[in-house]
C-alpha cells in the first residue's frame, strides 16, 4: 500500500467539505473540553471528599489553662473503640507549629503569634459517618460536665457536602458526556459516510481494477481519526493554557494562596505551578483518547457505508 497515496487522499477528503470538516472539528473539541472539565471535577471532589474524610470530622478546643492530664481524661471519656478511629492530641507547640506550616508564605502572621494564643486540642475521627453522629452525641454530653472545653468544631456538613457533590458531578459528567458523545459520533459517522458518497463512483473503479479494501478504507480511518486527534488537541489547550496562565497572574493573591492551599491538601501540587510532565501526560492523554474516538467513530461509518 502507497503510504504517500493514502494521505494524499485523506488530505484531499477533508479539504473537500471544509465546512463539514470544521463542523465536525468544533463539536469534537466542545465535547472534549466539556468532558475533560466534568472529569477533573469529578477527581478534583473526590480527592477532596477523601481529604476531609480522613482529617478530623470533630475537634475539641480547651481553655488555655488546661492541664495534659484533664484533656487525656476528657480523651478517656469519649474514646469509644466501636465507634472511634483515631484521637490525636495537639499541644500548643503542636499548634503553633501547624500554624507556621499553614501561614509559611506570610511572616506577617507567623510573627504575631505565639503557642500560648493557641489553644490544645483534641482531633478526632469516627470509623465512618454513620458513627460520627453518636460520637458527636457523645462529646456534647462529656462536654456538659467538663469545665475545660472552650469550643466544639464539627465537619460532618462539609463531608456530607462533599460527597453529595461528588455524587452529582459524576451521575451528571456520566449523562452529558455519554450524550454528547453520541453526537460527536453521529456527526463523525455522517461527515464519514458522506465522503464515502462522494467518492463512490473513485471506489467503484478502485475495485474493478484490484485496489486493496485496506488502500480504499484507510483514507476514511485517517480522516476521522484526524478529527478526533485534532478535537482533543485543541480541548487539551483550551484547558491548560487558561488553567496556567490564572495561576500565573494571580500570584500573590488571597486566592491563589488558597487554590494553593487545597491542591497541597488533595496532593494535587502539580496543578499550582506549571509543570512541563503533566502538561504533556494531559495533551497526550487527550491526543490518544480523541484519536482512539476518531478511529472507531469512522470505522463504524466505514462499515456501515463502504461494503466489499
Amino acid at each position: 500500500m502507497n503510504t504517500t497515496r493514502v494521505f494524499s487522499v485523506t488530505k484531499k477528503n477533508i479539504k473537500r467539505n471544509k465546512w463539514l470538516t470544521l463542523s465536525t472539528i468544533l463539536v469534537s473539541t466542545i465535547v472534549f473540553t466539556l468532558s475533560s472539565v466534568f472529569v477533573s471535577a469529578s477527581i478534583l471532589t473526590q480527592k477532596a471528599t477523601d481529604y476531609y474524610e480522613q482529617k478530623a470530622q470533630v475537634i475539641v478546643f480547651f481553655k488555655k489553662a488546661t492541664s495534659e492530664e484533664e484533656i487525656f481524661a476528657f480523651r478517656d471519656i469519649i474514646n469509644n473503640k466501636e465507634l472511634v478511629e483515631q484521637i490525636e492530641y495537639v499541644s500548643q507547640d503542636e499548634a503553633l507549629e501547624i500554624y507556621r506550616e499553614d501561614f509559611a508564605d506570610n511572616p506577617d502572621l507567623i510573627s504575631t503569634v505565639t503557642a500560648d494564643s493557641l489553644p490544645a486540642s483534641l482531633e478526632i475521627r469516627a470509623k465512618d459517618i454513620d458513627s460520627l453522629l453518636q460520637v458527636i452525641e457523645n462529646i456534647n454530653k462529656a462536654k456538659e460536665t467538663n469545665a475545660y472545653v472552650d469550643e466544639v468544631m464539627y465537619f460532618k456538613d462539609v463531608v456530607d457536602n462533599m460527597r453529595t457533590l461528588s455524587g452529582i458531578i459524576k451521575i451528571g459528567s456520566a449523562v452529558l458526556i455519554s450524550a454528547m458523545a453520541l453526537v460527536t459520533v453521529s456527526l463523525i459517522r455522517v461527515t464519514i459516510g458522506f465522503n464515502i458518497k462522494l467518492h463512490q463512483e473513485e471506489i467503484q473503479i478502485m475495485h474493478l481494477v484490484g485496489s486493496p479494501d485496506k488502500f480504499i478504507r484507510t483514507p476514511f480511518l485517517l480522516e476521522g481519526t484526524f478529527y478526533g486527534l485534532l478535537g482533543g488537541l485543541i480541548a487539551s489547550l483550551l484547558i491548560i493554557v487558561p488553567w496556567y496562565t490564572l495561576i500565573a497572574y494571580s500570584k500573590g493573591t488571597d486566592f491563589a494562596f488558597w487554590v494553593e492551599q487545597f491542591l497541597l491538601d488533595v496532593k494535587l501540587p502539580f496543578l499550582s505551578e506549571v509543570n512541563i510532565a503533566f502538561i504533556l501526560i494531559y495533551v497526550l492523554l487527550h491526543l490518544i483518547v480523541g484519536s482512539l474516538f476518531g478511529f472507531f467513530s469512522s470505522l463504524s461509518a466505514v462499515r456501515k457505508y463502504l461494503r466489499d
